[in-house]
């Protein structure tokens, strides 16, 4: 298992630090975005607050732009983008990339049980996507809550960066099993990437309608960062992102484990 672990973490660490790169560009494009607009807050949030509320949502408007912490929760929304794709797209391919790139049957034909394999790409994905949630945390504090006198909610960059980490995992691990339903890796990307959409797309419908029940049905809606920023985890959905980011890590183990190469 030792070794499975460091060969994977020496396979990804190349991607990892291309994502990392991306997160970093995007937060001091909006920390340079900042200082220029410092001096005009109220003029733009004065603006911003007269577009549709729809339109408000889609772009990660919450709050009061004139605050640190509206400033914060609008580029949490974009760093999103990047995160929760990231974390996809590396349940898709952490096995998948096996067969796609025909080491499978080697890798698969060794000495180890298939179901320790796959758990050590587990792992060291967990490792990967904690490390990109705390590189965005850091960037955030240094280039957006430092910059405007820090957030009122002592711990909320922690806590909204703890939730950011689990919405990673939960689509992580859809991602995994998609990778194992499918034979072809084609069919499991766009599965993958329609449940993305889907998952955009009722969250933005949750929070107009305000339609509590849809927010079960997407992550995005787990760990909002304005509620967690405000008031904190909520249980329910604490415990449902452990339960369903279980049953599909669990449910793809036993599938790789009976899947013929």
């Amino acid at each position: 298992m030792k070794t499975l672990i460091k060969n994977e973490f020496r396979q990804t660490r190349r991607l990892l630090l291309i994502w990392l790169g991306i997160m970093l560009l995007l937060c001091g494009f909006c920390y340079f975005e900042l200082l220029s607009l410092q001096d005009s807050l109220n003029e733009m949030a004065t603006m911003v607050s007269q577009f549709p509320r729809l339109i408000m949502i889609m772009f990660g408007v919450k709050g009061d732009l004139t605050t640190s912490l509206g400033w914060y929760v609008c580029i949490y929304f974009w760093e999103g983008l990047l995160a929760f794709p990231y974390a996809m797209s590396l349940g898709l391919s952490c096995v998948a990339k096996e067969k796609k790139f025909g080491t499978s049957e080697y890798l698969f034909t060794k000495p180890v049980e298939r179901k320790t394999i796959v758990l050590a790409k587990v792992i060291v994905s967990a490792v990967n996507l904690l490390v990109f949630a705390l590189f965005s945390g850091l960037c955030n504090y240094f280039t957006i809550v430092l910059p405007l006198g820090g957030l009122e909610q002592p711990g909320a960059v922690l806590t909204t960066t703890m939730g950011m980490f689990f919405t990673q995992f939960l689509f992580f691990a859809l991602g995994l099993l998609f990778a194992s339903l499918f034979m072809s890796y084609k069919a499991a990307v766009r599965t993958g990437t329609i449940s993305m959409l889907a998952a955009y797309g009722l969250a933005f419908t949750a929070e107009y309608t305000g339609n509590h029940f849809l927010d079960y049905l997407t992550p995005l809606r787990y760990f909002d960062v304005y509620e967690v920023a405000l008031h904190g985890f909520h249980l329910p959905y604490l415990v449902l992102t452990i339960v369903v980011a279980g049953i599909c890590v669990a449910a793809a183990l036993d599938q790789w484990k009976r899947r013929e190469l």
